[in-house]
């Protein structure tokens, strides 16, 4: 264990005695009977006090979770401990003792393969399994959260869950008693090479004996991702991600190699007027897409996408969408969508609203003619539809992007 990543942590006595008492760390790993907490203890008590957990602050929209059930069976393994909260996300923890030598590369791999199985499940499967988890009959996910809850409708709430499982977010959870060096390199490693779609973080839950039935949880976030969001589009299910999956070694699909040079041209050289709007490396898949929000509200909340549609009607474009699970989100979207005339005005007339088939909202720019399909790089309508790309996506991205931070901000 890493002791010095905690100071001491000492109770003053304020009355002006010169009376302070240093309270002594809990050691994980250790029977009760020696002062200790193993593994199902910590367990236990992080399950019955999630708010001892850091979750506001890895990702505010996780926040204000209720504990669903513990040992939440899956085709790959127990999940050590569910919570959800009122605005259906879901939060996956495992807590393990570092010292554990199987705690090392397993533990990663072992939350992203439940992850991964939780991910191919509907609303019903996830409810099915807490039933069972919890020998309870009825919808006992939307009960929990209406317990804590009472205002969040049921229809919306099964929506909201079902929609976060099939995009795969998730907040991801490795909670133990300290995080040593090789597994923070670990989780660079997979971020930087798996393509995540999920949030991940490994905190540290310092425990201190206050008084014989009281205990202090000093948790502290040690490392932890940022989440890639999946989306939906007409063309079917993509990652958001900005990384070339190709670096896994596997051999790219004709499709593949096509997004990935028309995404290299429309990035080569390419920066935003607004400076701040980080440019993503080259895609293989058949989008690109920009932060739109900001770290205390969450940065993928909002989001810019470049894409390509090859399924009829084929046509490609960038527009702006959100989680329509953030209120926050929504009202900042609600208001940009209030301005579209204003703001087809000062961009261009072509600027517009529509939604998807899964009725989610766009804002932005549509191209329904001289597609670069097939086209070779050197043809007239490859040269234009990447021209068309970068001049559409600076103009959308850079307009749109400083008014989304003074609205979050609430500077407007």
């Amino acid at each position: 264990m890493d002791d010095g990543a905690h100071g001491e942590l000492i109770r003053l006595d304020l009355a002006g005695r010169g009376l302070e008492e240093t309270l002594h760390r809990i050691p994980l790993g250790t029977p009760a009977s020696d002062g200790g907490m193993d593994e199902a203890m910590l367990q236990d008590l992080l399950f019955r006090h999630p708010r001892a957990l850091p979750i506001a602050s890895i990702d505010a929209s996780y926040a204000g979770v209720v504990p669903v059930c513990k040992e939440l069976h899956t085709s790959a393994g127990y999940v050590d401990a569910i919570y959800v909260n009122a605005l259906g996300r879901l939060t996956l923890a495992e807590f393990k003792l570092w010292r554990n030598p199987q705690a090392r590369r397993e533990v990663i791999g072992q939350i992203l393969d439940y992850a991964k199985e939780l991910a191919s499940w509907s609303y019903e499967d996830l409810q099915r399994e807490v039933s069972k988890s919890l020998r309870r009959k009825g919808n006992a996910l939307h009960e929990l959260v209406s317990a804590a809850y009472p205002e969040v409708d049921e229809a919306a709430f099964v929506d909201n869950v079902s929609r976060h499982l099939k995009r795969g977010e998730f907040l991801l959870l490795i909670i133990g008693d300290g995080i040593r060096e090789d597994v923070k390199n670990i989780i660079d490693f997979v971020q930087g090479h798996g393509g995540l779609h999920f949030n991940l973080a490994l905190v540290e839950a310092a425990l201190y004996r206050d008084k014989p039935d009281q205990v202090i949880v000093q948790p502290r976030i040690v490392t932890r991702t940022e989440l890639v969001p999946r989306y939906t589009f007409d063309a079917g299910e993509f990652s958001g991600t900005s990384q070339d999956a190709a670096s896994d070694g596997t051999e790219l699909t004709d499709l593949e190699l096509e997004s990935r040079r028309f995404w290299a041209k429309v990035l080569e050289g390419f920066a935003f007027s607004d400076v701040s709007v980080d440019i993503p490396n080259v895609s293989k898949h058949s989008v690109i897409s920009f932060k739109g929000g900001n770290p205390e509200v969450g940065n993928w909340v909002l989001w810019f996408n470049g894409f390509l549609q090859r399924k009829s009607p084929p046509c490609m474009g960038c527009y702006l969408a959100c989680d329509r699970s953030n209120p926050r989100a929504m009202r900042v979207f609600e208001s940009i969508k209030s301005d579209i005339d204003a703001l087809g005005l000062e961009m261009g007339g072509d600027l517009e609203f529509w939604a998807n088939k899964e009725q989610l909202p766009r804002i932005g720019f549509l191209r329904h003619e001289r597609l670069p399909y097939g086209k070779r790089e050197d043809s007239g309508d490859f040269r234009d539809s990447v021209q068309w790309m970068r001049e559409k996506l600076d103009l959308l991205v850079s307009t749109i992007h400083p008014r989304l931070q003074r609205l979050l901000c609430g500077k407007e």
